[in-house]
């Protein structure tokens, strides 16, 4: 993992954590101290950090952290989730992971995710995909990349999605797999 992009970030970053970390968000793992290679040591380093039990009432539940900072917020069902994605102001992209084609159809139908991936973990596999992020997760008032520009009275949507059946699962499931459609 790269560095963040100056040390101004990086204390950004490292105040998110904190802030977190005061909330009451479970650290998982702890990325403030990376290890990087030699001659990196004046790098802009964060490691990857992981919380969980998020919640929407702490501000990392509610905000984008713009780092290498995951934050789980755990559910109980489809529509449970379904709703708290919704109901965030931001809607760049999001993702489920699923052997139900039922899920998979309602989850591409309705959530506000301008990007939406199915069994992938990154929902913007290829760079002729303009950026469609929704609500207050794009640029400018013309979402600015790719055909997208063109379309400022058009919200689109893309599904990134693959599937696996039964024995076929494998451990780990690559960031890449999937096979892509334009909705």
């Amino acid at each position: 993992m790269g560095p963040v992009v100056n040390q101004g970030h990086k204390d950004f970053v490292l105040n998110w954590i904190e802030t977190a970390i005061k909330e009451g968000a479970k650290l998982i793992l702890d990325g403030r101290n990376a290890k990087v290679p030699q001659g990196c040591e004046k790098g802009f380093f964060i490691g990857p950090t992981i919380f969980d039990s998020v919640t929407g009432d702490m501000s990392c539940g509610r905000e984008e952290i713009f780092g290498p900072v995951l934050c789980i917020k755990r559910v109980d069902s489809f529509e449970e989730g379904l709703r708290i994605i919704n109901n965030s102001r931001f809607a760049n992209g999001s993702v489920i992971y699923t052997e139900s084609g039922h899920f998979a159809r309602e989850f591409a139908k309705r959530t506000d995710g301008g990007m939406v991936g199915i069994n992938v973990g990154i929902p913007v596999p290829l760079g002729i995909f303009g950026f469609t992020g929704h609500k207050q997760s794009f640029f400018g008032d013309l979402h600015c990349m790719g055909r997208d520009a063109f379309l400022f009275y058009t919200e689109t949507k893309n599904v990134t999605s693959t599937w696996f059946t039964g024995k076929e699962i494998p451990a780990k499931v690559s960031t890449w797999d999937g096979t892509m459609t334009r909705g």
